[in-house]
């Protein structure tokens, strides 16, 4: 029997229903159930689960149940929990971006006190006070740099995210391990979650920069590795078993030093975690950064519509403000980006696209796009917001653009992020942040790319999202009463 015939078994002995009984009334055929009940048969579509549930009576959260099983019986228990940690980053990712205004609360100021040497250090509590010490007086200059090989399900992580929130300045070097035996291993889907437990570092406000390599994570942790894992400052260098239950704190002149040459030659040997121009103002204004999505762009994923699809350069040069510092500058990158991601002339390029009806909706009512800084332009007018519109729909008739409306209250997408996949090698990945503003990084690691696809791909057939044909008809509704609202007289000024 498979998880959802067990559980489905379950909720029909607690109602103590006959099958014939149920077969009446959930309209679902006598012998279909009865093979759903011996584990011959899954339920061909989510209406038959619905059907089920209301015919049994089941309270949300059992309702629940008996889907989750039965998603795991039809694609797996391995697979359907990579989905579900891609659904819960999606979902997390807008809480992991800085306020604004970043507030800084002062750290915690140990006494200072002088170090030996070398201080060997054993037990949880004991490595906690000494790491948050050590972390204290690196950060607390204007010009800190740490360096740092330590994974991110290790627990002095959490410690090292906070003392780089409290220093916006501060420059971080990561070097992080991607587990390249996941399919063979008990504990699946590390990566992802390594990626996840990444965010706050990737979203911050501060400076930084991450390689990878592979290696077997098993092979990494095992007892014959010590001391693994190192957060380098200045002045000294705090190393940490695989566990965190012992640590040793070297501050000899010399042991920073060789620590420094190790770190050097191990990043010489990894990967760049993503690409991401150095500073603020190219993050955003460099077309390079949307040359790769040129010829491939597949999937994309926002809480809005990428509207950049749609845009015409008319559109934009009308709407930009007339006295804007280099203008013209702006309008050369607007031109280059528009010619590698239109959709209009282009039907070779193909994209299949998921946002929610709260971000059309947004758009649609003040004229404004998180792509574009505010302070560039001017709320587009309702003829434009309906022109958009018009051109969003014939590239649907085209047959290079497919709509999937996302359904808020089952899965909630970030606000400020936007995913775009262009292959299983690229994933691009742009934010308003609220710091650096506009950017753009792209990620080249295999796995989360795959991960991430995998999910989108496997979205639209879920209750998720609404179907092509649905979404389709809500964009064309959404259209009819903008083309109402440009029909309208204007009010008279009496």
């Amino acid at each position: 029997m498979s998880i959802f015939s067990q559980k489905l078994c379950g909720y029909v002995e607690n109602a103590s229903m006959k099958v014939t009984t149920l077969s009446r009334l959930s309209g679902v055929e006598r012998s279909y159930i009865q093979k759903m009940l011996s584990g011959e048969r899954l339920p061909k579509e989510y209406s038959i689960l619905l059907r089920l549930s209301e015919a049994l009576m089941l309270t949300p959260a059992e309702s629940s149940s008996l889907r989750e099983s039965y998603e795991i019986s039809k694609m797996g228990e391995s697979i359907y929990s990579r989905r579900m940690a891609v659904k819960d980053l999606l979902e997390e990712a807008d809480r992991y971006l800085p306020p604004a205004i970043p507030s800084r609360p002062s750290p915690p100021q140990p006494p200072r006190k002088e170090l030996p040497d070398l201080m060997p250090l054993e037990g949880r509590i004991a490595i906690s006070d000494a790491l948050q010490s050590f972390l204290a007086e690196e950060t607390a200059s204007s010009e800190a740099h740490l360096c740092a090989v330590i994974q991110p399900d290790c627990m002095a992580i959490s410690q090292l995210q906070i003392y780089c929130l409290m220093n916006p300045k501060l420059r971080l070097e990561h070097i992080v391990c991607f587990d390249r035996n996941q399919p063979s291993q008990e504990n699946q889907h590390y990566n992802l979650r390594c990626m996840r437990a990444l965010l706050p570092f990737l979203l911050g406000s501060y400076q930084y920069s991450g390689w990878f390599y592979y290696d077997s994570i098993s092979a990494q942790s095992s007892r014959t590795s010590v001391f693994p894992w190192f957060i380098l400052g200045k002045n000294a260098v705090f190393s940490l078993s695989r566990d965190c239950e012992k640590a040793i704190l070297y501050t000899q002149p010399q042991a920073v030093a060789l620590f420094r040459r190790i770190f050097e030659e191990f990043r010489g040997a990894c990967s760049p975690l993503f690409e991401l121009e150095n500073t603020t103002q190219s993050r955003f204004w460099n077309s390079s950064r949307w040359t790769e999505i040129q010829k491939q762009m597949t999937y994309s994923i926002q809480f809005e519509p990428c509207w950049g699809f749609f845009y015409t350069m008319d559109m934009i040069e009308k709407s930009m403000l007339p006295d804007l510092p280099n203008r013209e500058q702006i309008l050369s990158f607007f031109a280059d980006r528009q010619k590698q991601i239109t959709l209009l002339e282009d039907s070779q390029r193909k994209n299949t696209s998921f946002f929610t009806p709260e971000g059309i909706d947004r758009f649609l009512t003040t004229g404004k796009t998180s792509e574009i800084p505010e302070a560039l332009y001017t709320p587009l007018p309702v003829s434009a917001r309906a022109e958009l519109l018009r051109r969003m729909l014939h590239c649907v008739e085209k047959g290079n653009y497919t709509p999937y409306l996302v359904r808020s209250q089952k899965l909630t997408l970030p606000r400020l992020l936007s995913l775009f996949i262009t292959d299983e090698q690229r994933l691009s990945c742009s934010s308003a942040h609220p710091v650096f503003g506009l950017y753009s990084v792209i990620f080249r690691e295999k796995s989360i790319v795959f991960s991430i696809r995998d999910f989108l791909e496997y979205l639209k057939d879920t209750d998720m999202v609404y179907s092509r044909e649905d979404s389709i008809t809500i964009l064309q509704n959404k259209l009819n009463e903008l083309e109402r609202l440009e029909a309208e007289p204007a009010p008279s000024a009496s």
